[in-house]
């Protein structure tokens, strides 16, 4: 004790009280940094920000911008919890939505969405994709719910803290804040890149991805004069004349899941088709490696995917908007007569076909229940069966309109000895590719046989997901136009087939339908679908974007015009 201290009356050995609201303060910074590094460290390991890909961008977008919308996230949990829990609740959320995450893009090249929670059904069929090691990051989120549970607590603004934040998560919903974020991307360092889902996630992390997925619908509903309006605006040519009266054809459209003519590939398993009657050409699908539902809804209604925001699969997001009146192929073959059914080895719940599809008008629809299918060794069916059911099927007074959507050739595909080093799962698809096209080829002879008139398309709707190798053999760009060109198969026993092969060759999937019904001589007296039929024979791609009123007449609308 100085004499100073004496003087001073101060006890010895106490220096300088530090006040109670600084020491509170200091400690929860420090558990705040702390918690903000284990973020830190958890959203570089999933979106992997190697040194590699860090090098040569700003810093700062990654431990600044791109950690906001985690730190909002946190604040959700931390309204009601102790910091600590909070965060250790709020890693675990991180780790298990990743893992998600990572197996979604090991089976469709697509992140986890917002929207996947109304999927959660699915979930079974990507358990191939799934490893110990994604079981273990999952089985995080026990622990930590245990411990935020255990320490759960309400304070007076517990309430309103957890209501602001879901709120500041719920703004990309609003176009002036997108809108905003889009134009500042070059200095704010965050930016939902549409053209690649994936890469956004990587990119953004998946915090901010997540963010940017939560823009959800923004459906804005059209008077009846805005309708007419917009429809009219379209100036849309008078349909065609339909055909001479005679016995109309059966339809059958087919999707061949991940078909694909390999250009590195001189005897692909497509050629046999060739020799099997079938003409070839291609088309531009609107999604690669996944998402098939995408490809499938532009065939079915004409609608451009584009023309909504990147990441709405409108099969997931407006199931419940989409009505009985839609004006989709199935339900204008309904109204020419025709029997409509759906054809799927594999479970109805799938995409939620099983919702979709009598929206869309499909009056049948048969599933893998009541098929006798041959499953392979990788839980994925073989297409015989597939072809045997809708062949069961066939005949009756009416003519047939069938869509059958295809799975044998479905990744994963499984490294083989004979892959050369970055081309592994090769083997695997072509093998599994020359199955499917001579089920397909076997399919068309029973149809021969059979005597009815009849015209069969069969469409890729999308490229597998062979992205090294497709890397490898040059196509190195995300935007290289060759990762969305798909075949197109096209026979019939009435029919000439190179009209058809010409009109839609390096055309969109949405051109196929108002195509096809012309090619069989039964136009539809539908404005829109007659309007992308103009257009579309203007040009390769026509690059239509519909009106939303448009929309809302073609699939949401009870009575549409």
């Amino acid at each position: 004790m100085t004499t100073f201290d004496a003087a001073a009356g101060k006890p010895a050995g106490r220096g300088i009280a530090v006040p109670a609201w600084l020491r509170v303060t200091g400690k929860v910074l420090l558990q705040l940094f702390l918690v903000y590094l284990v973020l830190l460290i958890i959203e570089a390991s999933l979106g992997r920000w190697t040194p590699e890909y860090l090098t040569g961008r700003s810093l700062w977008h990654f431990w600044f911008s791109r950690m906001l919308a985690p730190m909002v996230m946190l604040g959700v949990f931390a309204a009601f919890a102790r910091l600590l829990p909070a965060g250790a609740m709020m890693a675990a959320s991180l780790l298990f939505v990743g893992t998600l995450s990572s197996i979604k893009r090991s089976s469709t090249g697509e992140p986890f969405q917002v929207s996947d929670l109304f999927l959660a059904g699915q979930s079974v069929h990507l358990l191939s994709y799934v490893h110990w090691y994604h079981w273990v990051l999952g089985a995080a989120i026990i622990p930590a719910a245990v411990w935020y549970a255990w320490n759960l607590r309400f304070r007076w603004w517990s309430l309103p803290l957890a209501l602001l934040c879901v709120g500041l998560l719920s703004t990309y919903r609003f176009e002036p804040v997108s809108k905003w974020i889009h134009d500042n991307a070059y200095w704010i360092g965050i930016e939902n890149l549409t053209f690649s889902q994936a890469e956004s996630e990587r990119m953004n992390g998946l915090g901010t991805h997540l963010y940017f997925s939560m823009a959800g619908l923004r459906l804005k509903t059209y008077t009846q004069a805005e309708v007419k309006q917009a429809l009219e605006a379209l100036n849309a040519p008078p349909p065609k004349p339909v055909a001479a009266a005679g016995p109309v054809p059966d339809v059958y459209i087919i999707l061949g899941e991940a078909w694909w003519r390999d250009p590195n590939d001189p005897q692909s398993p497509l050629d046999q088709l060739k020799q099997a009657g079938f003409t070839e050409s291609m088309a531009v699908s609107p999604v690669y490696g996944g998402t098939t539902p995408n490809a499938e809804f532009e065939v079915l209604t004409g609608i451009p995917v584009k023309t909504f925001q990147d990441g709405i699969i409108p099969y997931q997001h407006y199931v419940q908007y989409i009505t009985d009146g839609a004006r989709s192929l199935p339900h204008l073959m309904a109204e020419k007569g025709y029997a409509a059914t759906a054809f799927h080895n594999f479970t109805r719940r799938f995409w939620l076909r099983d919702q979709i599809y009598p929206k869309l008008g499909f009056g049948h629809f048969v599933s893998m229940d009541e098929m006798n299918l041959t499953i392979q060794p990788n839980d994925w069916p073989t297409d015989e069966g597939l072809y045997k059911s809708v062949l069961d099927r066939a005949g009756g007074d009416k003519p047939q309109f069938n869509f059958i959507v295809t799975v044998q050739t479905h990744g994963p595909y499984e490294a083989d000895p004979s892959d050369a080093e970055g081309h592994e799962g090769v083997h695997d698809y072509r093998t599994r590719l020359d199955g499917a096209a001579h089920a397909l080829a076997g399919f068309k002879r029973e149809l021969d046989a059979k005597g009815r008139p009849y015209v069969l398309v069969l469409f890729g709707d999308h490229l597998p997901g062979l992205r090294l190798h497709q890397w490898k053999n040059g196509m190195k760009s995300e935007s290289d136009p060759r990762l969305h060109q798909i075949p197109l198969l096209i026979a019939s026993n009435g029919h000439e087939t190179q009209s058809l092969a010409a009109d839609m060759h390096g055309r969109p999937l949405y051109c196929l339908s108002p195509l096809v019904l012309d090619w069989i001589g039964q136009p539809v007296p539908d404005r829109y679908l007659n309007f992308v039929d103009s257009k579309c024979r203007e040009a390769e791609d026509p690059v239509l974007r519909p009106a939303e009123a448009v929309i809302q007449n073609q699939l949401f609308a009870q009575d549409p015009q």
